[in-house]
C-alpha cells in the first residue's frame, strides 16, 4: 500500500484511475470494511486502483477544538489495518483551516486532480465548508456508489456506538462490531514497580491518544516481537497504592519476565473481568490479583488458547 499525505492543499495526481472510499474510518469497523469491499469490487470490475481517503487529524480536533481527541485507531494503527485489507493507496488529507474552508466545488476539483474517478461513501457522508457537500453532489461528478447503513445482528454499526460500548467496558460486543479485537499499541514506560514486589510485575503503557476502555481489569493478549502472550490489564488510577490523577494502563504478562522498557506492545482486549477497587493493603491486592489471573486463564481455556 502506498501512503500519500496531502498538506496545504497540494493535491498530487495519481498516475492511475482510482476508486476511493472516503471518510474518517476511525475504528475501521464492519461498516467501514463494507465500504472498502465495495471499493475493491469496483476496482476489480473496472480496472481501477483502490484507495481510502481519510483526514488527519480527526475533524473533531479542529471543529470541536479538542487537542487530544481520543481515537479507536490513531493514524499509525489505521494505516496498518488498511494495508492488511489490501488497499492500493491510503490518501491522508490534513484537516486544517484551509481544508475546512474549501467549498464543495473546490473539494471535488481536488478529487479530480488526484485522478479519482469513482467514489464510495456512506449514505450520510458530507464534506467541504459547513458540510455543504453531500452524496448528491458526488453523484453528479463521479461514478458513485452509496453504501447504506450497515446493520449487524439488528445493530447499526458506527464508531459512536463502538466508542460507547468500550466506554461501558463491553469489549466483547465492541469486538464483534469492529470485526476484530480492540487493540491499543504503545511503548512501555517506567512505572512505580509496586507490582513486582507482590509477584505481579506490570508494563506501564504509554497509550497516547487511544480511546480507553472503562476503568477495571481485563483479560488481554499481548503481542511482543511477533509472539502472543496471555495477560491481564488494569486501567485506572491505582487507588490502593501510588494513586494517580491520570488514568494508567498497566499490563501483567503471564509467564514473561524480560526487560521491555521503551519497547512497543500491542495489547489486545478480550474480556472485562471486574471493576477497579481500592484494597486495604498490598496483601489484599495480591490475593485479588491471583483470583483475576485464574479468571483470565479460565477464559483462555474456554476459548481454546494453547499458550
Amino acid at each position: 500500500m502506498i501512503s500519500i499525505y496531502i498538506k496545504d492543499k497540494n493535491f498530487i495526481t495519481i498516475p492511475e484511475k482510482v476508486c476511493a472510499a472516503i471518510g474518517n474510518f476511525d475504528g475501521v469497523h464492519l461498516g467501514h470494511q463494507r465500504l472498502i469491499e465495495e471499493c475493491k469490487k469496483q476496482c476489480l470490475e473496472k480496472g481501477y486502483k483502490s484507495a481510502v481517503l481519510t483526514f488527519y487529524p480527526h475533524p473533531s480536533v479542529f471543529l470541536k477544538h479538542m487537542t487530544n481527541y481520543p481515537l479507536l485507531t490513531p493514524l499509525e494503527t489505521k494505516t496498518e489495518i488498511l494495508a492488511r485489507l489490501g488497499i492500493d493507496y491510503l490518501i491522508v488529507v490534513e484537516f486544517d483551516d484551509e481544508l475546512a474552508a474549501m467549498s464543495k466545488e473546490e473539494f471535488m476539483t481536488a478529487l479530480h486532480q488526484m485522478n479519482i474517478v469513482s467514489c464510495v461513501c456512506g449514505y450520510d457522508f458530507t464534506f467541504a465548508r459547513k458540510a455543504e457537500g453531500t452524496i448528491l453532489d458526488l453523484e453528479k461528478e463521479f461514478e458513485f456508489h452509496e453504501v447504506k447503513k450497515y446493520v449487524y445482528d439488528d445493530v447499526r454499526v458506527s464508531s459512536t456506538l463502538i466508542r460507547e460500548l468500550i466506554r461501558e467496558g463491553d469489549i466483547h460486543e465492541a469486538n464483534r462490531l469492529l470485526g476484530r479485537q480492540y487493540t491499543i499499541s504503545g511503548k512501555v514506560r517506567y512505572g512505580s514497580q509496586t507490582g513486582r514486589t507482590i509477584g505481579f510485575p506490570t508494563a506501564n503503557l504509554n497509550y497516547r491518544n487511544y480511546f480507553l476502555p472503562k476503568t477495571g481489569v481485563y483479560f488481554v493478549n499481548v503481542l511482543i516481537d511477533g509472539i502472543l502472550y496471555l495477560g491481564m490489564a488494569n486501567i485506572g488510577h491505582n487507588p490502593t497504592v501510588n494513586f494517580s490523577d491520570d488514568i494508567r494502563m498497566e499490563v501483567n504478562i503471564f509467564n514473561f519476565d524480560s526487560d521491555i522498557y521503551d519497547q512497543k506492545l500491542d495489547v489486545i482486549f478480550i474480556e472485562r473481568i471486574r471493576d477497579e477497587h481500592r484494597f486495604n493493603n498490598l496483601e489484599e491486592l495480591k490475593k485479588q490479583l491471583k483470583i483475576d489471573k485464574a479468571a483470565c486463564l479460565e477464559l483462555a481455556g474456554d476459548m481454546n488458547y494453547t499458550k
